[in-house]
């Protein structure tokens, strides 16, 4: 990266984002990568199957502090949870969303994940308005007034419970950008950032990276 990419929280207070940044990623091992999601997958819906995790409590407190209702709009998380508990599914996309996906699912908090190539100048994590829509990933145009939404000089392209189809990441992305999106009051955000980071390098080389809050 020539300059770090700059991002700022409008939020802070309400919400807390980690982030991490990392340049020109290249992948060391599918196979190994696959194993572990399929193995450590497993045995969360295992350990959880009877009832919702504790950890999403925190996440639906984030939402409803912004009166946001979290059972009518879920956070990315829970969506991926109930997934795997009901149909016994992990989506499988590429890497680097697989390994995103998993982290998600295993810390229980919502993540966002863009490909800066595609993010245009600086990025604020602010509340939604009325012009702040755009197309989802396999998903129809989804409007996040009144929500949490990321946005740059383009406009909005992130929010926790789905991302933007234009800053999505694909098996070709090398720039990328992580969010992690915390309740305040999350005691574990700063180990939960820096696991997240140290699996991202156990599994993908980099020539730079970068971890932080905001």
């Amino acid at each position: 990266m020539e300059e770090p990419f700059v991002i700022k929280n409008f939020l802070a207070g309400k919400l807390c984002a980690g982030v991490n940044v990392y340049s020109q990623l290249t992948l060391q091992s599918g196979e190994l990568l696959n194993e572990c999601i399929g193995r450590e997958t497993t045995g969360i819906r295992l350990a959880h199957a009877a009832a919702l995790p504790p950890g999403f409590a925190l996440s639906r407190q984030l939402y409803k502090s912004f009166r946001i209702d979290p059972t009518k709009h879920r956070p990315s998380s829970e969506a991926l949870w109930r997934r795997l508990r009901d149909k016994n599914d992990f989506p499988a996309v590429n890497p680097l969303v697989d390994l995103t996906n998993f982290l998600s699912l295993k810390f229980q908090i919502c993540f966002g994940l863009y490909d800066l190539e595609r993010v245009h100048g600086p990025a604020v994590i602010t509340l939604g308005n009325e012009n702040d829509q755009y197309q989802g990933i396999r998903k129809e145009s989804l409007n996040f007034n009144g929500k949490i939404v990321l946005r740059d000089e383009q406009g909005a392209f992130g929010n926790p419970s789905a991302d933007s189809l234009r800053a999505s990441v694909n098996k070709s992305s090398r720039e990328v950008m992580q969010v992690l999106f915390f309740h305040p009051d999350d005691s574990l955000q700063k180990a939960i950032l820096a696991e997240t980071f140290a699996v991202f390098r156990q599994f993908f080389t980099m020539t730079e990276s970068r971890s932080f809050f905001i």
